[in-house]
């Protein structure tokens, strides 16, 4: 009896066994099968992978790029993985994103690189690498790009000018609040409009301010502007944080009606200040076109298609006269408001 127990016994543990080792190897299969699919879905279901790095992940413009890449990527049979620093003055961080796109094998990146020197070795590894670099909103010293899709700063922001001429009228105190020193775009946008306006004669320009593109930082630095220069008659901010900060200085100190102010870019802060009537307008660039533009010129160089070396996205003066127009809401919202 305890012979047939022990031989029932053994049974069920080898059955058991059986099943457990079935079931484990089918478990694990599908869960091997899961992650490969995560990572050959590229591989199987498209084109590739594309790597898109934003200068950084801390404005919404950088939002509205991604749903650019992502529209083109997807038309064309591709993946977008997108991938930033919490910080655009990054440049550690931003090297390693490109390091590790090496590592993973994309096809293309496309990127907006934090500093126009410090990106090419990276860059030039994964153009060694076999792999497609285009550049997006900001420069790179060095011939490896295929392409250069961005917005001319220095005409946009001459254009800024323009609209400051037209609402001071011809002399006057101005300030520009801009972003890190040094910075390729802030650079070129605090030309196009410096130069602009002193190009009309009568304006006093006061030394740049830089902000670090801090809305906090930019809010401190105009109440110091108003506080050391009480006739200030016009402010130009070149990015979203500082216009932001600007913005939020002016309500603050209730200068609104006394001093004209300009942003660039847009948020939904900044849309509201125009709304309120705390700034007059902002430079809005067309950051989904830009993202579209990107990753479709990657495509293209991929597939061996010739590409424009320079492609430039205009772009546009949004006040209160136009912010509702239809094709000025495309902009702002590329993906409708939500």
């Amino acid at each position: 009896m305890r012979n047939k127990l022990g031989m029932t016994f053994m049974l069920l543990m080898l059955v058991g066994l059986v099943l457990a080792g079935c079931g484990a190897n089918g478990n694990a299969g599908n869960g091997n099968e899961a992650a490969a699919g995560g990572n050959n879905a590229a591989a199987d279901e498209s084109g590739g992978v594309i790597g898109v790095i934003p200068k950084s992940t801390l404005y919404d413009y950088w939002k509205s790029v991604r749903v650019g890449a992502e529209q083109a990527a997807e038309e064309a049979g591709y993946t977008i993985v997108f991938q930033g620093t919490a910080k655009d003055t990054d440049v550690e961080g931003q090297v390693k994103i490109i390091e590790d796109f090496i590592t993973q094998g994309v096809k293309a990146i496309v990127i907006s690189p934090t500093n126009a020197d410090a990106m090419v070795p990276a860059l030039e590894k994964a153009d060694a690498a076999g792999i497609t670099v285009i550049i997006i909103d900001g420069d790179l010293n060095s011939d490896i790009p295929h392409s250069f899709v961005s917005t001319d700063n220095v005409a946009a922001s001459a254009m800024a000018a323009e609209k400051m001429n037209e609402l001071i009228g011809g002399e006057g105190k101005i300030a520009v609040v801009s972003e890190v020193a040094g910075s390729i775009q802030g650079a070129a946008r605090e030309k196009g409009f410096i130069d602009t306006m002193n190009s009309f004669g009568g304006y006093s320009l006061l030394n740049t301010f830089y902000s670090e593109g801090d809305r906090n930082l930019a809010f401190n630095i105009t109440q110091d502007i108003f506080t050391s220069n009480p006739d200030i008659k016009g402010i130009f901010a070149t990015n979203e944080g500082a216009s932001i900060g600007v913005s939020l200085g002016v309500e603050a100190s209730g200068k609104k009606d006394d001093v004209a102010v300009i942003g660039y870019d847009s948020s939904e802060d900044l849309l509201k200040a125009i709304r309120d009537g705390v700034i007059d307008g902002t430079i809005s660039q067309d950051p989904a076109a830009i993202g579209y533009m990107g990753v479709e010129n990657a495509i293209k160089v991929i597939n061996g298609e010739e590409v424009e070396k320079k492609t430039d996205v205009p772009a546009v003066y949004v006040d209160n006269s136009n912010i509702d127009d239809e094709d000025i809401q495309k902009i702002l919202y590329p993906l409708g408001k939500q």
